[in-house]
């Protein structure tokens, strides 16, 4: 059993909304980075955003390009044919998305995206969730979540069976953090092109009163500082948080999930960050999109570079 309070809030549209410039890709050229693919282009398209496609190699396990004993040399074919690849990969679509194309060298996967981010600084990265081998299976344990942890932009992760379509119903959890709201507001922008409906979820095993509570005092501060038209909020109460959020996410068919990467324990985190994030396969068809909460924090406190999250 669990019981659900419902609320809609109706925002004007904001005329002025700031598109983004520029989407990262990163792929593995797996069957997963190709699905992934579909979903990056797509949102480059509506945006009319820059695709910047990347490909993390290591030279130690390139043993195809044996023209030369220099090591330098052996790193620049490298490089110059996994890029010719990823332009190979993209001629194939019929788009008028502006592309670049960059192979970068690091035996770290998350490292080299990392370094790429602080370089060609984009809003968004996308990228699948499954590697090409289970050495480098990425089911959002691994390099994935690494990923999330650390990046200072957002991360949507693309399971190997989602279906690329728009994105008409769009679920974010919530704990009820003031931070939230920078992430609600940037994902405003990115979906509003798509014009979903988005429902706010709060799940609580928690006194039902204070959640209520919580739930009008945090509707109050989206209604102040989110400009969307549609933003409905839901609150569940159950004992098997896991279970009913399977069911919820089941029964209300949505297109994409939206989650913080937190710093402290809660509800949220508990169901996300120990399990639900290194499960995802419950819902296997349904992209990640993923907010660092320390990040999120210190752009709202102070304007720092993107360097500062990149470790040398």
């Amino acid at each position: 059993m669990f019981r659900v309070h419902s609320f809609i809030i109706f925002h004007a549209i904001n005329l002025n909304d700031e598109k983004m410039k520029k989407i990262l890709f990163a792929t593995d050229f797996s069957n997963n980075a190709n699905k992934a693919f579909g979903f990056a282009l797509s949102l480059a398209e509506k945006h009319r955003a820059d695709l910047i496609m990347v490909h993390i190699f290591d030279i130690t396990t390139v043993w195809t390009y044996p023209y030369t004993n220099d090591v330098f040399e052996l790193k620049t074919q490298a490089k110059n044919s996994w890029e010719r690849n990823l332009q190979e990969f993209f001629d194939h679509y019929d788009t008028k998305v502006k592309a670049s194309f960059v192979a970068i060298e690091n035996q770290s996967v998350v490292q080299g995206i990392l370094s790429a981010i602080e370089i060609y600084e984009p809003e968004l990265i996308v990228t699948g969730t499954k590697g090409k081998s289970p050495v480098k299976d990425l089911l959002l344990g691994g390099a994935t979540k690494a990923l999330v942890k650390r990046s200072p932009v957002p991360v949507l992760a693309v399971p190997e069976y989602a279906e690329l379509k728009d994105y008409d119903k769009v679920l974010y959890t919530t704990d009820f953090r003031e931070v939230d709201l920078i992430a609600l507001q940037d994902l405003v922008e990115l979906v509003r092109p798509f014009e979903p409906e988005i429902k706010i979820l709060h799940m609580s095993t928690d006194n039902e009163y204070k959640e209520l509570e919580k739930m009008e005092w945090f509707k109050d501060l989206v209604n102040e500082n989110v400009s969307y038209p549609a933003i409905s909020f839901e609150l569940l109460s159950s004992d098997d948080i896991f279970n009913t959020l399977n069911k919820y996410m089941t029964e209300n068919d949505f297109d994409l999930l939206v989650m913080l990467e937190k710093q402290r324990s809660g509800i949220i985190d508990k169901l996300f960050h120990q399990d639900l994030v290194s499960k995802m396969e419950f819902r296997t068809w349904i992209p990640l999109l993923s907010y660092n909460e320390p990040y999120l924090q210190t752009t709202d406190d102070q304007d720092i570079k993107r360097s500062d999250t990149v470790e040398h």
